[in-house]
Parts: structure tokens; sequence; C-alpha cells
């Protein structure tokens, strides 16, 4: 899976499903508690403003004491028996204002009648008429539910209005025996003001007025489609259920104690998130929380896969020409950026090892090209120096002899096609090619001194020969008396140190640093002021060294003119087994 798909993937996992679980957790918690609050809050205001029209619906009940203690009202209801004089005398003053009296006190009443039971005279009047048209509104149970501590109220029969009229009789003084009928009608504005105020609180809710058993007596709602939902809801609440909620709707209710009736306002769930705007901001609230998870994913994550695949890329051109290159992005302190630490540690060191490798194939090669030079036709020259010897041997002349022997020697050691050799086969070799120039230099002297612990070492070959070929060639090539070539070799730590030394010309200052800063920079293979007669050159030897042994191998030169010449051959030796296996 690539990297940019493992990245949806886990956005998906850590992000979106995460997010979700907790977004619907948060919203069902939220919708509970503000669904709680808001219908408490509604059932404040409706029970508020059941009890405010209550209480107008005891203002006009008191109005009754006002007729049932006016003296006149109730002599005249008794028939005590007045004339015509002062009857209309009495109503005049007396009953008259009284009835007018009702709608000054009380703007929601519409009219007052009353209906004498045996009184017949001024039943034409304003505000009198027979009691047989009062006892049409009354059925006999509610007109004996009058008493005089209740009255009763009753909606009037006015096309589907909410006029509501208001029957309490009127007795004597002594409440023994009831005189008429006391009937105040009151405007439908009131109890429609009240519920066109609960409907203005909210919108798109249904207000219900129940009576006592249940069956709704008006109803104000938009959608006529809501009929089952309103009748279920009336049902609950006239079973003794206040306030409920349910999937669709939230249902509040109040009594109305005066007339025996219940108000029920029902609105629809989605005017509680209309209301206070909770969809917007869970909207917004929802987006920002997901932006900034997503940000903040996106900031950890890219500080990672940034550095990946720059590393991929990288990693893609590396080849055996762009092992030099190393990674050069950010890098970091974390586990990754140690990953790129380690990585450009290591095409750096492969670097190194394939550059030794080269090198040491190069200069294998270039020895190997200058030995063929000279490499016509060996076993005829084999034989032939044999042959020399021999003759030599016949004629009792030891020293060609002893040369033709040697010259074999080297010969045979120089012309051989083994990679490497040991440090105990270079001393051996050393010795043969010292033992020829002796015979051409009577006067030469050779000191030796070998440890034996150095002789098994593998190494290259000829790194010993071109240290002495420099002295013999170049520091006695103008010397003239006796000369000495002194060469030692011990173990010392971690090196194996080879000291060449003689008492040649030596060295001018000038020459001296030409062949140092060479040796320092490592970059030839001829030394340009040594002649070619020197073979392999130091440098050559310093090269295949370093790259058999290691960079901490080393050759130094020290010379002063008319003095000598040393110089000393550090063989690092912890390392000669990587450079054994790379020579390989």
């Amino acid at each position: 899976m690539r990297i940019g798909t493992k990245m949806i993937v886990g956005y998906i996992l850590l992000i979106i499903i995460p997010f979700l679980f907790f977004a619907i957790f948060v919203y069902a918690q939220l919708n509970e508690k503000l669904t709680t609050q808001y219908q408490l809050a509604n059932q404040q205001n409706i029970e508020q403003l059941a009890v405010n029209l209550d209480a107008s619906f005891l203002k006009i009940e008191s109005l009754y004491s006002i007729y049932q203690n006016n003296s006149a009202l109730i002599d005249y209801l008794r028939g005590n028996e007045l004339n015509d004089r002062d009857l209309i005398y009495s109503y005049l003053k007396d009953i008259s204002p009284a009835l007018s009296f009702a709608s000054l006190a009380e703007a929601q009443v519409d009219n007052l009648t009353v209906y004498p039971k045996t009184q017949r005279k001024m039943l034409t009047v304003s505000g009198f008429k027979p009691y047989e048209e009062g006892r049409k509104e009354l059925t006999d149970a509610e007109l004996s539910a009058l008493s005089p501590k209740s009255g009763l109220w009753k909606r009037a029969e006015t096309g589907g209005t909410l006029s509501l009229v208001f029957y309490h009789k009127i007795y004597n003084d002594l409440y023994s025996n009831d005189l008429g009928i006391l009937a105040i009608s009151v405007h439908s504005s009131l109890v429609e003001d009240f519920v066109q105020s609960l409907r203005s609180m909210h919108s798109g809710n249904t207000v219900l007025l129940t009576d006592a058993n249940g069956q709704t007596i008006y109803r104000s709602i938009d959608n006529e489609n809501n009929f089952k939902t309103l009748d279920d809801a009336a049902r609950r609440v006239h079973a003794g259920e206040k306030e409920h909620v349910n999937a669709r709707f939230i249902v509040n209710s109040a009594p109305i104690k005066q007339l025996g009736w219940t108000v029920i306002e029902i609105n629809p769930r989605e005017s509680l998130v209309h209301l206070i705007r909770v969809k917007q901001w869970w909207l917004l609230g929802g987006g920002g929380l997901l932006l900034l998870l997503s940000t903040l994913y996106y900031a950890i994550l890219s500080s990672l896969t940034k550095r990946m695949l720059l590393l991929s890329r990288h990693m893609r051109r590396v080849g055996p020409d762009w092992l030099g290159h190393s990674y050069t992005g950010p890098v970091g302190k974390d586990e990754f950026g140690y990953l790129i630490s380690n990585y450009n540690a290591m095409i750096a060191r492969i670097d190194e090892l394939v550059n030794r490798v080269q090198k040491v194939e190069i200069l294998k090669k270039d020895a190997e090209f200058k030995m063929l030079q000279a490499q016509i036709q060996p076993h005829f020259l084999y034989n032939t120096l044999e042959t020399m010897r021999m003759l030599a041997r016949a004629n009792d002349d030891s020293t060609v002899s002893e040369m033709a022997y040697s010259l074999g020697s080297l010969m045979r050691y120089s012309l051989s096609r083994k990679d490497n050799t040991t440090i105990g086969e270079e001393w051996e070799y050393l010795r043969q090619y010292l033992a020829i120039h002796k015979i051409r230099m009577p006067d030469l002297q050779i000191e030796w001194e070998k440890d034996e612990a150095a002789t098994s070492i593998p190494c290259p070959r000829f790194i010993l020969q071109p240290l002495v070929e420099n002295s013999i060639l170049h520091g006695f090539s103008k010397r003239r008396g006796g000369k000495l070539v002194s060469i030692r070799m011990a173990v010392q730590g971690e090196f194996v140190i080879i000291i060449v030394a003689d008492n040649g010309t030596g060295v001018s200052d000038d020459r001296m640093r030409l062949l140092q800063q060479k040796l320092r920079d490592n970059n030839g293979y001829d030394e340009g002021g040594i002649s070619e007669t020197e073979g392999i050159g130091l440098s050559n030897v310093l090269q295949r060294v370093k790259a058999y042994f290691g960079p901490q191998s080393s050759l130094a030169l020290e010379s002063k003119l008319g003095e000598g010449t040393v110089c000393t051959l550090k063989l690092y030796l912890e390392e000669r087994d990587h450079a054994k296996l790379d020579d390989h």
C-alpha cells in the first residue's frame, strides 16, 4: 500500500470515524439538554398565561357579588309590590347603573343579562329577559350545579367562536330561594388573545383547548394533516401526562381551572433547532473542529512523510555514479532523523569502499602493465639465467652465480600472478633485490632488523622495494664512499612500522616539500621529480597501502641535504581484513 493511501486510511480511521462518533454523542447530549430546557421554559410560559387567564375569569366572576348585594335588584326580583313609577325610578337609579357597570369594570364583558324567575315586569327593557330563555341555555344538570357559592362557565353557541357566558343564580337575602339567573357574556377575544399569545411565542406550534372529558373544544393549527397527532396528545394529557416529548413533537399543557379546561401547546422539534440556531452553530463548530483536527494531523504527519518521500526519491537515484551525493533534505532529531543520518553514513561508507576497490584495481593494473613490459618470454629468461648460473659455478665464479640466482628469484616474484603476498615474502624479495645491488656496489652496507610477528601479515606486493629503490638510485647516485641502508620492521600496537633509512645525499628542501605535498594530497602516481627508474613510485605505494590497510596507514619522508633520508611506512592492522576482502 502506497504512503498516500495509508495516510488517507489513517485519516479516516483516526480522524473522521472518531469525530463522527464524538459528534453523534455530543449532539445527543446537547439535544437532550436543550429539549429539556426548552420544554421547561414552555411549561412555565403556558402555566403563567393560564394563570393570567384564570385571573381574568375570577375578576369577571367577582361581578356577581355586585348584583347579589344590589337591594333594588333583589326587591325587583322578589316581586315586591311597587307601582310602575317607583319601579321605573328604582331601575333608572339603582338597577340600570349596576348593569352598565359590568362592561365598564371589565372591558372583556360583552353583555350582562338577568333572567327573573317570577317577575314579569320590565322584561323588555335592556338587561332583562324572560326566565325561560335563560333556562333554555342550561341543561338540568348544569342548572342544578349552580349554587350560592359557585357559578358555571359555558361556551356560547355563536358559530364556533370562543364566546363564553358565566351563569350564576341570584338569591334572596337569606339565600333560601333563587330569584333568577345572572348571565355575563364575555367577548371571544379574551380566550382568542390567550391562544394567540401562545402561538406567537413559537412559530409553527399548535394550541388545543379541551374540556374535562378530554374532548377538543377549540384548535388553532396551521397543518390540518396533524389531527391524529393532536388527538393522541389530547388523550395523553387527559390521562394525566402533563408534558411529554416524542420523536416529532414537544407537548406542554396547563389547566384553566375556572373553566375546567386544559390548554395544550404542541411544538414540532424543528422549532427548537430553528429557535436557538443550534443547527447552524453545530455545523460551524463541527466543521471548525474537523478542520482543526485535519490541520494537526497534516502538521504531524507531513513532517514525517515529507522526509520519507524525499529520502525515497534520493534512494531511487542512488547508483554507482551517485554514491558521493548524500541526502541533503530536512533530517530532524526523531527516529526517522536517526535513520537518515545512518543512511548518509552508509552510502558514504559504500562510496569509500567502492573508491578503494577502484583505486586498488587501477593501481594493480598499472603495476601489471609496467611488469608486462618486462615480461618477454619469461621461461626463456629463466632458462638463460639458470644456464648462466650453471656455467658460472662450473668456472668457479660464485659472484656471477649468486647474481644470476638472485635475478631469477626477483623475476619469478615480479612475474607471479598472485594479487597479494605477506610481509615476510616482501622482506625476502627485498633481500634478493639488495643482494644484486651489493654485488654492483661493494661498499654498500645493509642493516636488517625484522619482527617475526609481522612476517605472516598479508599485504599488497611491491610495497617495500620502491622505498629501498629510492635510496639506491637517488640517495647514493652522487655519493662517494661508504653507503649504508638500514631496514627495520617492528609491530607497535595497532601498526606495523617499517623504516628505511640511508646515508645518501638527501633531498633539498624544495623537493622535499613537493614530495610531502604530493603524499598528503595523494593525487598522483608519479612524484614528478623522481625518475621512472623508481618503479611504481612512492605515491603508488601509499595509495595501495591505504586502500588495503585503511586510511589510518601512512608514508612519511624525512631528509636533510647531505645527511640522508628516512622513509617510514605505517600499516594499520585493524582494517587489514576489510582491505583484504576488498582487494579480492
